[in-house]
């Protein structure tokens, strides 16, 4: 089959860009011929890509041939509609609320024509990505042909967007309309749905629409590895590329060593501050401050986005006192985003020993809920401090050689999540994840739970109480992953292999993939 894939942003990074990467893989791996629509200006360098057309080439008269990728960049006159504020090299960015309805027509009408161009070459089926606009560009284009298309929602565009301008919701209503199927990711999601649209719930058919199709991930990506030291070797042997790549990452030696303003507008200060160097770069002198981890120092990890949202902080919080239950442990986190400088100036603080400069960094933005700091701040020594280390971002390929050296992941979401892929990835490495029982995540634990009512125990926190319960949660899943010491790692090992298998039989990329055509 000729499948399409709308999806109006990249095909690297994050969340939505992931799924559809994924998707199109799976879908080439099992014979089909694939054509991408995106905003990826950059598609032409990545490996599954076979061909790349961009804005302005003449589109082939042929579809592309099967078991291929072609990418297909519309012309949008650099005007990129986001959910969230973000930039993106090259274009003007606006969050959709900004836009006018001129811009957002023209937006609309100028993606259309590329899929009706595409359609005409023999496509099957079309997948819109995101409540908007994917699906009412995808109804507009397909009207008057026999295609039909369907639609995966993902979070973003419903919460950031929609719940906060109804005014929006007739571009999602006239899409979701015309879709055949409309994917969710979770039951979450599926209910959330309902919810959004429901006024308008049955003109819409959603009850018989909607179908849980979960997102997945790439069993060859993230393996189990057994040689600690031969993975922490190709580990730095990815990070030594990725900053020949891009050199232009965070450098400690590069940012000022105290900030004096503290006042309202620290919360500003600091997200400039983040500004000067490039976030999607691994930070350019990871090499020299790699802590070299034993094997018998167990690794905990986040892998996510510096957000408030997303509790990071909160784990922070808890360090000095999982550090006083369990010494031997190493912090590794794994991201970016606009709290980095927070994360950074409560790290530098717990070494100095400045509480009110802690304070101050964990509530600039709400980064931190309010909790008594007293209970939990202490000043760390400088063995301690080097038990804590930032990466910055990882492709999935550097990290993939990263996750199989932890121990734990800590998935610990103050917002709801559509989908708990990161619990999965950590997974199908063979580390167990701790994760806030709400949510898309609950759909994960789920899962574990019906192949093992122990191991989802050990992986369940409580999301109101999490900040209190982490501590011991920790201490109990090492326990639990190394009853004989840490040197001995055959519990460890047998457990990771169980995560993995569950991992690969409910979440990877082939089977979804399937399911999306069903």
């Amino acid at each position: 089959m000729h499948l399409v894939l709308l999806h109006g942003y990249l095909l690297q990074g994050t969340g939505s860009n992931i799924y559809v990467a994924n998707v199109a893989k799976a879908w080439k791996n099992q014979g089909h011929a694939v054509t991408v629509i995106c905003q990826d200006r950059q598609a032409n360098l990545l490996q599954f890509v076979n061909e790349y057309i961009g804005p302005g080439d003449n589109l082939p008269s042929f579809s592309p041939k099967a078991g291929t990728i072609r990418v297909v960049v519309p012309n949008i006159n650099n005007l990129l509609p986001v959910y969230v504020f973000d930039r993106y090299e090259g274009f003007q960015v606006k969050t959709i609320p900004e836009m006018t309805h001129k811009e957002i027509e023209n937006h609309i009408e100028m993606t259309i024509s590329s899929i009706r161009d595409v359609v005409f070459q023999e496509a099957d089926k079309v997948l819109a990505n995101h409540a908007i606009f994917g699906p009412v560009i995808a109804k507009r284009a397909l009207e008057n042909l026999d295609v039909s298309f369907d639609v995966k929602i993902h979070g973003s565009a419903v919460e950031y967007t929609l719940v906060p301008n109804p005014n929006l919701m007739e571009y999602a209503f006239e899409g979701l309309s015309a879709a055949r199927s409309i994917f969710v990711g979770s039951q979450y999601v599926k209910n959330r749905v309902l919810e959004v649209f429901s006024e308008g719930s049955k003109k819409l058919g959603l009850e018989n629409k909607l179908r849980i199709v979960s997102p997945g991930m790439d069993p060859d990506v993230f393996k189990l590895s057994d040689d600690h030291k031969a993975g922490q070797r190709h580990f730095l042997d990815e990070v030594r590329k990725e900053i020949q790549k891009n050199s232009n990452g965070r450098n400690q030696d590069s940012m000022p060593t105290h900030i004096e303003s503290l006042d309202k507008d620290f919360h500003k200060t600091l997200i400039k501050l983040g500004e000067t160097y490039d976030q999607r770069a691994t930070d350019a002198d990871l090499m020299g401050k790699w802590p070299l981890p034993l094997e018998d120092e167990p690794i905990i990890i986040y892998f996510g986005k510096f957000l408030g949202v997303k509790g990071v902080g909160e784990i922070l919080v808890t360090v000095p006192t999982i550090l006083s239950l369990i010494p031997e442990v190493r912090f590794i986190f794994v991201g970016f985003g606009s709290y980095r400088e927070h994360l950074e100036g409560m790290i530098q603080a717990l070494g100095s020993g400045d509480r009110d400069a802690f304070i101050a960094y964990a509530r600039a933005g709400d980064f931190v809920k309010e909790i008594d700091f007293s209970k939990w701040f202490r000043r760390l020594s400088q063995e301690e401090i080097g038990r804590i280390t930032v990466t910055g971002i990882l492709d999935h390929k550097t990290l993939s050689e990263l996750l199989p050296l932890a121990s734990l992941a800590i998935v610990p979401s103050k917002w709801p999540e559509a989908f708990g892929m990161v619990a999965v990835e950590a997974m199908a490495a063979g580390v167990l994840p701790l994760c806030n029982y709400h949510a898309g995540l609950l759909d994960v634990v789920d899962e574990v739970e019906a192949a093992s009512t122990e191991l989802a125990e050990v992986m369940r926190m409580d999301p109101d109480k999490f900040i209190d319960q982490l501590p011991d949660k920790v201490q109990n899943a090492l326990f639990f992953l190394y009853p004989h010491g840490f040197e001995i790692q055959s519990a460890r090992r047998k457990v990771g292999e169980q995560l993995r298998r569950i991992a690969v039989e409910k979440f990877s990329w082939d089977g979804i993939a399937k399911r999306l055509l069903q």
